[in-house]
């Protein structure tokens, strides 16, 4: 099966009909092609995997925007990921998000926020933070939101991610595997691994019958949003049409406004189909490693990574996994 298999993507696949068996033999069925699949991976070497770190550049479109970036993924198994995203050009900034344990990690670029459903939400203008804009401090309960919604965010997105990678989703998740099926195109047939956890996590993995790579995972979710935030620091007296600062309860209110409006378009909005696409496989220190990956919502790019430098087992400093609270 060629790799232009997946840039046919999810429409030209369909599940076979009366592909469905009970329940014990989908079981049986996942874990036999996962067993091929993590083979195909690495075998003995995937076995032995403690960390992970990848590098390289995305590229992003988001409608009329578009921007790239130097990401770093870095994992350390069971309990660790971080992703460091330094953003080119006039935004100029670093962020990192990822998870230590229960810990959720978001430090720099506020201007990113994550949402239910996987809603990715991209503010732009005055103020463009995630709490607000300048001068506003989160309560422990926004905190305690934030930390809820980043780290259920970050898991799902790295487990994606492993599937691909590994065969596998995260630990954390303790997903369950089960075979839902073939899927075919006009280059070939694929396995398909429906993965679920306890918490709402849902994703389908898509695995090449000839060599049992994976091809791509599919999931449902928020679009990613740009939105213009933040709003004025002032207000317009409306003798003399002078202006004066917003007081800091003034803030408050216009900030928490606009929290409430953004939540609730994004409650309002559909879910649209996902599809992550692996290609460009390469040795890695024993291990067959995607050095492409390409995201597509509703049939439509929206990133494409390229991966420069993969390490296998490399030392991590534990300060990279630190969180705001250390």
């Amino acid at each position: 099966m060629k790799a232009q298999f997946t840039r046919c993507g999810a429409v030209a696949l369909l599940l076979l009909a009366g592909a469905v068996a009970p329940a014990y033999s989908q079981d049986a069925k996942a874990a036999e092609v996962l067993a091929k699949t993590r083979k195909a991976l690495g075998d003995k070497k995937l076995e032995g995997l403690k960390t992970l770190s990848a590098q390289g550049q995305m590229d992003r479109n988001l409608g009329s925007v578009q921007a790239s970036s130097d990401v770093e993924l870095l994992i350390e198994l069971p309990d660790k990921y971080v992703k460091s995203e330094a953003s080119r050009g006039m935004a100029n900034r670093t962020m990192s998000t990822g998870f230590n344990g229960e810990k959720a990690i978001l430090t720099g670029g506020g201007n990113m926020q994550g949402g239910p459903d996987g809603a990715m939400v991209f503010r732009m203008g005055p103020g463009a933070s995630m709490h607000g804009g300048e001068g506003t401090k989160p309560t422990p309960e926004q905190l305690a939101q934030l930390n809820a919604i980043t780290l259920r965010s970050s898991r799902a997105e790295v487990s994606r991610m492993m599937l691909g990678w590994f065969g596998a989703a995260h630990p954390s998740l303790q997903a369950k595997y089960t075979y839902a099926g073939e899927a075919e195109s006009p280059d070939g047939k694929a396995h398909v691994i429906d993965v679920k956890d306890a918490d709402g996590f849902e994703a389908r993995l898509f695995i090449d019958q000839n060599n049992f790579l994976p091809l791509m995972v599919t999931y449902k979710g928020r679009q990613p949003r740009m939105v213009t935030s933040g709003g004025p620091m002032t207000r317009t007296i409306s003798r003399g049409e002078q202006t004066k600062e917003l007081s800091d309860e003034e803030r408050k209110k216009l900030a928490a406004d606009t929290e409430k409006m953004l939540s609730q378009q994004i409650a309002e909005q559909p879910l649209s189909d996902f599809s992550l696409f692996f290609d460009d496989w390469q040795q890695v220190e024993g291990l067959t490693f995607p050095h492409k990956m390409r995201r597509a919502v509703a049939g439509e790019t929206t990133e494409e990574w390229t991966f420069t430098k993969v390490k296998v087992n490399p030392k991590i400093d534990p300060a990279t996994f630190a969180t705001d609270a250390e």
